[in-house]
């Protein structure tokens, strides 16, 4: 056999190879194809451009005097401070959470508060104050599943039966450490409850820990997917944490924000969030609002038996912030074919066609190192804003002589809605 021979033989097996390798190896497993500057319907980051959407970047505190948060995983004592679990139960000090929750505030110690919740179901909401210490709550084991916190609520009825629904037998009464929350949410003069209050854990406490335990808004299917949010968790304060927690719902699953997410003055005060290993599930605008939340290795899942047009992002991060919502390391899978979209921003202030440049909310998001599954809409990823309605702008920028990208990555007059070094089918980018 001549040399030209072997040769050929051996660039046709290693062809061969590669493409049997490329065939066994999932699409989310194979390297990214995600190109800078992208297009104007997917905008890309460069690597140089990426390097400014770290997770230390969103945990950098708006006081320059303040050194930034560096959170560490979530420690769980030998002996916790509560326990909630069946009446009887070893150890068991409070067979609610929110009792638990009362206590713990109560106190009114500087001291971390741990809460252990035994495995089971518990029906009810669960309102966290503010407090001089922080709280931990924690399944006592790993299984996410084994300790849920559920309720059926719909931002769309009106005050007097959400009043029935949250508070049937007065666990939240003047004098108790939660009632100023659910007082606020009581005396609302308008016609529905509101997205604000439909959550079903709701909390203000600054440095909140959560791990190994679901939430789940169980409204569910049995409202259409017009207007009817329905909030698992709601935060206000900063430092918090999440780990091994699942979030279900639909429309508004997650809920980042502060204690009035209407009033620009409090808006300025941007929390911090990191979630670590969970899952999120929902259908319209699963994580919204305006705090600053570090997603690593985490699922996000759209189901589309309400409506075949999901999302996955709602940030409402005000003009003058540069941090919104950071995945890193995530997965991002969606039923259906090709119509679900990765987010959108919210226009919090502005109603249709009232988009005010460097005045207006301007959403901020990074998705980046994560995979994006085939059901994903490839060709528009990212929809029209939320309350304005402009539609999405992307930032292609220009290239410098040397090849670097010039692009003002917080122009108000564009989206800030960004990917970097993503995978899988529903990451291409579409020629236009």
């Amino acid at each position: 056999m001549n040399t030209l021979s072997v040769t050929r033989r051996a660039a046709a097996l290693a062809f061969a190879v590669a493409l049997s390798a490329c065939s066994s190896t999932p699409p989310e497993d194979r390297p990214s194809t995600q190109e800078a500057p992208g297009s104007q319907s997917r905008p890309i980051l460069s690597a140089d451009e990426a390097q400014n959407f770290v997770p230390a970047r969103y945990f950098s505190s708006m006081n320059k005097d303040e050194a930034p948060w560096a959170p560490s995983s979530i420690r769980l004592p030998q002996q916790p401070d509560f326990v909630v679990g069946a009446a009887g139960g070893e150890g068991v000090t409070h067979t609610s959470v929110q009792a638990a929750v009362d206590a713990a505030i109560a106190k009114h110690s500087s001291s971390r508060q741990y809460i252990a919740i035994q495995p089971g179901e518990y029906a009810g909401t669960v309102y966290i104050p503010a407090s001089s210490g922080s709280v931990t709550l924690y399944g006592t084991t790993d299984n996410a599943a084994d300790v849920k916190i559920v309720q059926p609520l719909d931002s769309e009825i009106d005050v007097a039966t959400w009043r029935r629904t949250v508070n049937p037998s007065g666990k939240y009464m003047p004098g108790k450490p939660a009632w100023y929350m659910f007082d606020n949410c009581q005396s609302r003069r308008a016609a529905t409850v509101g997205v604000m209050c439909s959550a079903v854990v709701w909390s203000q406490n600054s440095g909140l820990q959560l791990q190994n335990l679901t939430i789940a808004n169980t409204l569910g299917d049995s409202v259409d997917a017009s207007n009817h949010q329905a909030v698992a968790l709601r935060t206000d304060g900063d430092k918090v944490q999440l780990n091994n927690v699942h979030l279900l719902g639909r429309q508004n699953t997650f809920f980042v924000t502060n204690s009035d997410v209407q009033n620009r003055m409090l808006a300025n005060r941007q929390t911090r969030t990191q979630v670590t290993n969970s899952y999120i599930e929902g259908d319209v605008d699963v994580v919204a609002g305006r705090g600053a939340v570090v997603f690593d290795n985490t699922e996000f899942r759209l189901v589309d038996t309400r409506t075949k047009e999901g999302s996955v992002f709602a940030p409402a991060t005000l003009p003058n912030m540069f941090y919104g919502f950071l995945a890193i390391n995530s997965r991002f899978t969606a039923a259906g074919d090709n119509t679900a979209q990765l987010g959108r921003t919210w226009d919090m202030e502005a109603s249709e066609n009232g988009y005010t440049a460097g005045q207006t909310s301007n959403g901020q998001v990074v998705i980046r190192d994560s995979a994006i599954n085939e059901g994903f809409n490839s060709a528009k990823p990212w929809g029209d804003a939320l309350g304005s309605k402009r539609p999405f702008a992307g930032n292609v920028g220009t290239k410098g002589e040397k090849g670097e990208m010039q692009r003002d990555l917080n122009d108000t007059a564009a989206n800030r809605l960004w990917e970097y070094n993503n995978r899988g089918v529903g990451s291409k980018v579409v020629s236009e």
